[in-house]
């Protein structure tokens, strides 16, 4: 991915103990850590962050939606996203951060033994209005998670620990996101495979636009993974290849400085007129008008 100066990278820093791979933290700790210009700044972590509000409300900018947010919704936001937080009226909340490879595992793909966590936790929609009883659930969970992170234990014992916790946190979060209903077989099937491809085409849509190399890199037909597609997002495999490529071409334009040529290139053009035709033929308007319709002087 591009480090544009114009999106703030943010890295996976704890100031306590790096060997953990979750951090737990009141909001108002976190603004303790750097100036307000850091906040208002677009960011683009390579680290989830689940933040849950406890009072007052914000409105979050994630990937050219805003997420009006108050007392008791929790947000999640993904490694990758571009994020610009809302500080302009006082709020007060929960912030938990976590590594992708300290929730998945470097080895097994999963922890504690259970495989669909990936699955699971991908399936998780950015914005989560929760009821009074389930926000007390987090509000607890988070607090133990503070209290277990503190000094004193084995680090690898204190880690095992709040990745279970984590998990059962991210858990929860999809038990009261999915209706039952949704649950069918079938349909669950093709969620599966789908988010296979979703995390296969993360890794690649910038060197790879065609579908026959995502249906190859997971074992399958063309035909089988457009009908994964069709089952799970209503769209053909191409469609979604040229989503994932539209919107990092609308992050890079809206958000840096580089050159269209540049953006191209970045996102496996060879040439700069292909991208344009492409890029107007998913979103009606050329590289260069959206970049003007973006502009801070625009807003």
């Amino acid at each position: 991915m591009v480090k544009s100066p114009e999106i703030t990278p943010v890295g996976f820093r704890p100031p306590g103990d790096e060997r953990l791979a979750v951090e737990v933290m009141f909001i108002a700790e976190l603004q303790k850590r750097a100036p307000a210009g850091h906040f208002a700044s677009l960011q683009r972590a390579d680290f989830y962050r689940l933040i849950g509000i406890s009072s007052g409300h914000t409105c979050p900018m994630v990937d050219f939606s805003d997420y009006p947010a108050q007392t008791m919704d929790w947000l999640l936001i993904r490694p990758g996203q571009v994020m610009r937080n809302d500080f302009s009226k006082p709020w007060t909340g929960w912030l938990l951060v976590f590594r992708p490879d300290g929730l998945y595992g470097s080895s097994t793909g999963n922890i504690a033994g259970m495989p669909n966590l990936q699955r699971h936790v991908e399936d998780l929609v950015c914005l989560h209005s929760l009821q009074a009883d389930q926000h007390q659930w987090m509000t607890h969970s988070l607090n133990q998670m503070l209290a277990d992170s503190a000094p004193g234990a084995d680090a690898a014992l204190r880690n095992d620990m709040l990745l279970l916790q984590l998990a059962s946190t991210l858990l929860r979060l999809t038990l009261w996101q999915v209706p039952q209903s949704s649950l069918l077989p079938s349909k669950n099937s093709a969620l599966v495979q789908f988010k296979r491809f979703g995390h296969r085409l993360e890794l690649d849509f910038s060197r790879q636009h065609q579908v026959q190399h995502y249906a190859r890199a997971l074992g399958m037909s063309d035909k089988s993974l457009g009908r994964v597609c069709m089952a799970a997002a209503g769209l053909p495999a191409k469609a979604c290849i040229a989503q994932c490529i539209t919107l990092e071409a609308r992050r890079l334009l809206a958000h840096t400085t580089l050159t269209v040529q540049a953006i191209a290139y970045e996102l496996g053009f060879e040439e700069a007129t292909n991208f344009g035709k492409f890029f107007r033929r998913q979103t009606g308007v050329t590289p260069l008008a959206f970049r003007i319709a973006h502009s801070p002087s625009a807003a």
